[in-house]
């Protein structure tokens, strides 16, 4: 079965990279959660760009600040930048995420 999102994981020795891009909602969350957690190394700075997403919501942003708060515990870098629609730029800045999204 074809999934509605994409995540393309780039390794490197001391970081991992993820694009991640599609509809980054609740109805696919377990999967997206899934393919994020089979692809990280806690021992690895991890750089995170969600590119155009189709749509996005709080479970997803939830994901990013949960990552985020381990990688900080472990003193191991996270970088995370999003790349957003007109429309998304201005819901996820409403909600007051901003600052994770670096808008």
């Amino acid at each position: 079965m074809d999934v509605p999102f994409s995540i393309e994981v780039k390794q490197a020795e001391n970081t991992v990279d993820m694009i991640i891009t599609g509809d980054l909602i609740i109805n696919h969350i377990t999967k997206i959660k899934e393919q994020i957690e089979n692809s990280i190394d806690y021992s690895k700075n991890l750089g995170i760009r969600v590119t155009n997403p189709s749509s996005i919501d709080i479970t997803f942003i939830q994901i990013l600040f949960s990552l985020k708060n381990k990688y900080e515990n472990k003193e191991v870098d996270f970088k995370f930048e999003g790349i957003l629609n007109e429309e998304l730029h201005g819901l996820v800045s409403n909600a007051g995420f901003q600052d994770l999204f670096k808008l």
